[in-house]
């Protein structure tokens, strides 16, 4: 809805007007299909990539509009957030080098804003999710001053009556509310075009949908949202819960969320699919610029359709429908929406061929497979495959088949024989569907080596520092553009020297820490700390603001004093507790423990406790810089 000056519903008048444009707008759909007035030349293809905006320090930067302002490429635009821009690519003939083609024009737009961003200190990143993204990265001031933005955020709050929440479970859990649309603005796509005959629609979209868990399941790389392992394709269920309208409060019946699989196989017309979303989503925003379509095809002219294409950009199939009117002839496109950024681009263009190849190759008796798959089981297979990745078996007709096999045995050499179909020059197909051979072999999807060198790098640092060094590992491979199934495990000491200026206190810090409420008594605290060899105890009240701190010497000096076992431990706590920001240097927290003779200093970020940053953490960063500096003086 990027070109739409959109603005909320103003009464039940509005809204009854924008419902009537949508509706004319889905007759002239019906009318252009039956007519056969849409393109049936030769099938176009194109892409979407997102990217981060990253410091020199690896977290999120704030300055996509002064790069937008100084690149001068209509190919780039802005996004939800300020650490987030788009490239556009132009559409491509499915023929001949298209793909490699596409590749090398995509590597020259990225090397431009590359070149552009260098000059605000800033590095662009292909990635599903940032990995040192931050809940504190989510504040408002983070959104991209453009109105509608704001406007869809308002509206969608004013559905729901309350903050959008978040809930994930996979190894770890996430559980947090935000108040404005900004969850969306952690995922970063890179989306999928295929122009499709009108006359084959209704097929070719089932099978799109039949197909996107097996092609998912190559491409995951998103298992990371602040700092906590979730999903291989965490972006699919965190875009779903982020643009939710719908709370525990009104779930007495079913009701599909904004962004959704599907619900069933399309069976007559390509309008279907608008014609679920208006018969299930509320219309959400208005604009004062709409057309009357069918009057416009009694005039001879080609309509936009953009009140239905407004409101198709405010509900979100993960195969989209889109209808393009540029040229003479208008044109039907299945966008895929479900894969992430990275890890490289000839990754990126690897799966992109997968998907097209597969899509120009459905089986000739489809329409009676369709008949032997379950739709709920299509989906089931998408929903594992954002799970696990190649870690599964898919429903493939009624049989479970692992997916290495189905992949390997089947759907390449279909997706081989799809793409000779289309004269997709044979070179660039043994180059691109080998990176898919491989990665799947090797199971070693972007995800996969997220997951590994993460937890190998905690083996000596803590989740924040891990973060950032598998994030300058990701960012070196892809610099290089190499495919994600060669990335070697990391050297945790390689990076350290390069980043020495950007370690902060949450770098170090201790998070995994054991707290105590200010009600707790003497027994309790002193049972703590000997059974876990810890020497300090944060104090929080209920609602988990910081309050007070406790120390093995308290602890001490009560016992000596013989004060009760069940004396409140706000009685003895400090409550007057000095603190430091996430955001300190290693240095400041080193002078600030030794002005106030402190052997460990609360984190703290609006008041709510983030970890503690002890002696012990200084003594660790310094081993780290002694080994770091022979990391370098060896490299």
């Amino acid at each position: 809805m990027g070109d739409f000056k959109v603005r909320p519903i103003k009464d039940n008048h509005d809204r009854s007007l924008v419902i009537d444009y949508i509706l004319d707008d889905i007759k002239a759909m019906d009318i252009l299909i039956k007519e056969g007035l849409l393109d049936k030349s030769y099938p176009k293809v194109g892409a979407e990539q997102e990217m981060c905006l990253i410091k020199k320090d690896l977290l999120p930067s704030k300055n996509a509009l002064d790069i937008l302002d100084k690149i001068g490429d209509d190919h780039y635009t802005n996004e939800l957030a300020l650490f987030n821009l788009e490239v556009n690519m132009d559409p491509h003939i499915l023929k001949g080098k298209c793909f490699s083609t596409i590749e090398q024009e995509l590597l020259d737009l990225l090397s431009k804003g590359q070149a552009t961003a260098d000059q605000f200190d800033t590095k662009i990143l292909l990635t599903g999710i940032l990995p040192t993204l931050k809940y504190r990265h989510l504040k408002f001031d983070y959104m991209t001053p453009i109105k509608r933005y704001q406007t869809l955020s308002e509206v969608l709050l004013s559905y729901r009556k309350s903050d959008f929440e978040i809930y994930m479970q996979g190894v770890d859990d996430v559980i947090m509310s935000l108040g404005s649309v900004l969850f969306e603005a952690c995922n970063t796509s890179f989306q999928l075009h295929l122009q499709i005959h009108p006359d084959e629609f209704v097929d070719q979209y089932n099978w799109s949908q039949m197909i996107s868990g097996p092609v998912l399941a190559t491409g995951v790389n998103s298992p990371l949202l602040f700092g906590k392992e979730l999903w291989a394709e965490t972006r699919i269920d965190l875009f779903k819960q982020s643009l939710d309208t719908r709370t525990s409060k009104n779930q007495m019946r079913h009701k599909m969320p904004r962004v959704f699989f599907g619900s069933n196989w399309i069976k007559n017309s390509a309008s279907d699919i608008w014609k679920e979303q208006v018969s299930r989503f509320p219309v959400l925003l208005t604009s004062d610029n709409f057309e009357r379509s069918t009057d416009a095809l009694k005039q001879g002219k080609m309509p936009d359709l953009r009140a239905a294409l407004l409101h198709n950009g405010t509900s979100y199939t993960w195969n989209r429908l889109c209808y393009g009117n540029v040229g003479s002839t208008p044109h039907l496109r299945i966008e895929c929406r479900y894969l992430p950024s990275g890890p490289s681009v000839v990754d990126e263009i690897a799966t992109f061929m997968f998907w097209i190849g597969l899509m120009n190759n459905r089986p000739e008796n489809w329409p009676s497979l369709m008949k032997q798959q379950d739709f709920r089981a299509a989906k089931n297979n998408f929903i594992k495959a954002a799970r696990y990745g190649l870690n599964i078996g898919f429903n493939w007709y009624g049989k479970t088949i692992p997916a290495q096999k189905l992949i390997l045995d089947e759907l390449i050499p279909m997706a081989e024989e799809g793409l000779r179909k289309r004269n997709v020059d044979q070179e660039d197909i043994d180059k691109y569907l080998s990176i898919i051979v491989e990665r799947t072999k090797s199971r070693q999807t972007g995800a996969e080596w997220l997951i590994t060198n993460y937890r190998k790098a905690q083996e000596k640092f803590n989740s924040n520092a891990a973060l950032k060094y598998i994030t300058a590992y990701t960012l070196d491979y892809q610099n290089a553009n190499i495919p994600v199934h060669e990335w070697k495990p990391i050297d945790v000491n390689h990076y350290f020297h390069q980043l020495k200026d950007h370690h902060w206190v949450e770098d170090y810090m201790t998070t995994d820490i054991f707290t105590m409420r200010n009600y707790n008594n003497l027994a309790l605290a002193q049972s703590i700390l000997a059974w876990r060899l810890i020497h300090h105890i944060p104090v929080e009240d209920d609602d988990g603001n910081l309050v007070g701190m406790l120390t093995d010497g308290i602890i001490n000096e009560a016992v000596e004093k013989d004060l009760k076992p069940d004396t409140i431990i706000e009685e003895i706590m400090i409550s007057d507790v000095i603190t430091i920001s996430s955001k300190e240097t290693i240095g400041a927290a080193k002078s600030k423990m030794e002005a106030n003779g402190l052997s460990g200093i609360p984190v703290v970020y609006d008041r709510k406790l983030l970890g503690i940053i002890t002696t012990h953490d200084l003594s660790a960063y310094k081993a780290d810089e002694n080994s770091g500096h022979a990391s370098s003086d060896n490299s």
